[in-house]
């Protein structure tokens, strides 16, 4: 009996063929085994009985690392077979043309940890030590099939040593393999000093132990590295970065480690050991590092190593600051001719390698809610894979998300592919990285998009790149989604709703009535919306100046509420505003965040993205952990003669203000802020339940990154009989737009095609 086999999921790059061969040679199965673009296909010959177990022990057992989604078997002419073997790829044989399923960036393995940490062993120490089951595999991948000769790893010959461990064991068929003698290699540059390998480490370790900042070559991209325990190195590592106030994460060698200065409940230490290794967002039970590595937060940024470089340097330094390298509004640097063009008093040398790096990844940065996972931001350890959808797309859909936290999406049948965070599209760089990504993964992946989604902001430059891309490929032009409504599709497409009502509050996006939306309340069902609430607009001036400067935003709000003093420029605030100089009417809940926490004399400027709101959350927090009651402040609530609801900012901010004159506890004024929302949350909707009957809630968009609040209204609506859904595997922020207009263009797709 032979058949033929097709395995489809996560089966490259995971020691996927040496498993089947074991397999097939234990069970005395012949024929072969070869990779064939994103899939794994098998001959098998041998009696019925053998072969149906063969089959079997597919579908039952993986490798580690593996993701085995489904095993076709096709009977096939009977070919005779002395052997089994593994092929070389080839050819792909009756391949469906579905997108492939690519590894991720694997984290370094316990086997390889003990061989690292084995003096016996002839990797003992190797920084660039890898097996089957782990190390680079998406940054260095140039095409499919993965193999050596498709990946950075051909510039590395492998030594005799390698050679022989490449045929058999667990090294069998691993790309990465390499060792002392063959592959990368460590260089340390510093002063115009050029050091290697060991003396290379032992001098990098000396730098960074006395205080200096060391830019350290990662899987994905460059990090700057530094200890925690001094002062004057974070303060270095901030004036090389450019980064005034912003936490920093920190690597930990061992859970152990970060427990003496984190609580880790089960689900946190599962996701800190996850595959992705990503920073996890704890909180802070001992700051035993110097006040300027985290700040104000009460969370740290924790991570684990998920390379041999970084276990060494852990393992002989302890925790570090280790932190994307770049300066501020740049992304990552990942090329080596770049980094060590950088002419900087503050950096002290450049640890490296000379393997390439083709996609660049920063760090992902995840958090536990309510027990489950949340990705903040993703990246290496989650890119490429896919999101699956419970509609298949008539015609693969290139989304090209928003400017802030750009990402793209490729959607090909059931397969939301999103890419990494690249950064604001403002930027040059920026808008390289997402140009070369998107052509790189559409390569990787084989997907030719027939259908472009963006947003309808006019002045987005990933609207007018899709635009471009779109009249290309039809007349039609691209397909635009309101901002807010694909934040609450992508909470939609990772649920497998039809429907819902979305609360999405975020900093800015563009409305339908071209003003400035950003506290909204909206019925989805499939493809369509209606807006049935939102805050009150508040007319802002000062253009893109307002989302930094706090103090502007809050006089613009003391205007709308009729106040008669406030800043120092508060009357040139009011004739703008008056004869409507540089201004929009706009419901953001950012700058609502903003105003307040400027009015109690919190934080009165955004030095980084949501610095006053999370000041403002930190004071909320201050009072709940002093057991203090919250002052009452209400959100009126307006209903329109179309139904339409407005949840009035303006007189919240008029309370607010008589609250600060007449008692002036800034923290309970702002716990009391948050129930009021809360509050205000459940009531709009209530109301939109009781018009419509829908009871499904999606919270998304940036500001729900506040815990305080999103745990209030979690639960609020939970009490209430609503069921509710958050973003979990992508950002509630602007990283997680294009999986929303990706969804939302399968569904007009499906709609129109009815």
């Amino acid at each position: 009996m032979t058949v033929f086999i097709t395995v489809f999921g996560i089966v490259q790059g995971v020691g996927y063929r040496p498993f089947v061969a074991a397999q097939a040679k234990e069970l005395g199965v012949k024929g072969w085994v070869r990779n064939c673009g994103g899939i794994v296909q098998i001959t098998a010959s041998g009696d019925p009985e053998t072969v149906e177990g063969f089959v079997r022990r597919l579908h039952e057992k993986r490798p580690e690392g593996a993701q085995v989604e489904r095993v076709t078997v096709k009977p096939q002419p009977e070919e005779p077979f002395d052997e089994f073997r593994i092929d070389l790829s080839g050819k792909c044989k009756g391949h469906t043309g579905e997108a492939p399923v690519i590894p991720p960036d694997l984290p370094m393995c316990e086997s390889c940890k003990k061989e690292l940490q084995n003096p016996k062993d002839r990797r003992y120490r190797y920084p660039f030590i890898s097996c089957a089951s782990c190390g680079p595999r998406y940054s260095i991948m140039n095409t499919l099939p993965y193999d050596r000769g498709t990946t950075t790893m051909q510039d590395f010959a492998m030594c005799p040593s390698c050679e022989k461990e490449y045929q058999a064991g667990r090294r069998c068929h691993a790309q990465t393999i390499s060792c002392h003698d063959c592959g990368p290699q460590l260089i340390l540059r510093d002063q115009g000093m050029v050091w290697e390998k060991e003396e290379a480490f032992a001098k990098a370790a000396d730098l960074i132990r006395n205080g200096g900042v060391l830019a350290v070559k990662g899987v994905g991209g460059y990090q700057f590295v530094c200890t925690p325990d001094k002062e004057d190195a974070v303060e270095r590592l901030r004036l090389l970065k450019g980064r005034e106030k912003k936490p920093f994460a920190v690597m930990f060698p061992s859970v152990e480690a970060i427990r003496a200065h984190c609580s880790v409940s089960d689900e946190e230490e599962t996701l800190l050991k996850s595959v992705a290794r990503p920073i996890v967002l704890l909180r802070i039970t001992e700051k035993l590092f110097c006040p300027q590595v985290s700040g104000e937060s009460r969370f740290l940024g924790a991570f684990l190593p998920c390379t041999g470089l970084h276990q060494l340097l852990t393992d002989t330094l302890g925790p570090l600051v280790v932190t994307s390298g770049n300066f501020t509004s740049e992304p990552i640097l990942y090329r080596d001719e770049e980094l060590l063009k950088v002419d900087s008093p503050f950096l002290s040398g450049v640890l490296y390698h000379t393997r390439r790096i083709l996609s660049p990844l920063d760090d992902s940065v995840a958090r536990v809610f309510e027990g489950t996972p949340q990705v903040i931001r993703r990246s290496r350890g989650y890119v490429p894979l896919p999101l699956l959808f419970a509609r298949r797309a008539g015609k693969p859909v290139l989304a090209m998300g928003g400017d802030l936290k750009s990402s793209f999406c490729l959607l090909k049948g059931d397969r939301a592919y999103v890419s990494q965070y690249f950064g604001d599209m403002e930027n040059y760089q920026v808008s390289r990285n997402y140009r070369n990504g998107l052509k790189h993964m559409e390569r990787l992946l084989r997907i030719e998009p027939l259908s472009v989604a963006c947003d309808m902001h006019p002045g987005y430059h990933t609207t007018a790149f899709g635009e471009d891309l779109a009249l290309r490929i039809t007349a039609a032009g691209p397909l635009k989604f309101q901002h807010h409504h694909a934040h609450a599709a992508s909470v939609m497409a990772e649920h497998h709703l039809d429907g819902c009502i979305g609360v999405v509050f975020d900093g800015t996006g563009y409305g339908t009535d071209g003003t400035v939306w950003g506290g909204e309340f909206l019925l989805c069902s499939g493809a369509d919306f209606e807006r049935r609430a939102h805050l009150r607009s508040v007319p802002l001036c000062g253009g893109d100046a307002v989302a930094k400067n706090a103090v502007l935003a809050a006089d613009c709000y003391r205007c709308a509420a009729g106040e008669a003093l406030g800043s120092p420029r508060f009357e040139m605030v009011q004739a703008a505003i008056k004869h409507r100089i540089n201004t929009q009417d706009s419901s953001s809940m950012g700058r609502l965040f903003d105003a307040v926490s400027a009015l109690l004399g919190i934080r009165e400027e955004n030095s980084y993205e949501g610095e006053c709101a999370i000041a403002l959350e930190n004071a909320a927090a201050a009072a709940k952990d002093a057991g203090k009651a919250p002052l009452f402040l209400e959100f009126p609530i307006l209903e329109k003669e179309n139904g339409e609801m407005v949840v009035d900012q303006v007189s919240l901010i008029s309370q607010l203000l008589e609250t600060v004159r007449a008692d002036g506890d800034k923290d309970r004024i702002a716990l009391g802020f948050h129930e009021a929302l809360s509050d205000a949350v459940l009531a709009v909707c209530r109301k939109i339940r009781a018009k419509s009957g829908e009871k499904r809630v999606a919270l998304s968009g940036g500001v729900f990154a506040n815990l305080i609040l999103l745990h209030q209204c979690y639960h609020k609506l939970i009490e209430n009989g609503f069921c509710v859904f958050l973003n979990n595997a992508v950002p509630s922020n602007d990283g997680g737009v294009c999986l929303g207009q990706a969804w939302l263009a399968a569904v007009t797709q499906q709609e129109g095609s009815e």
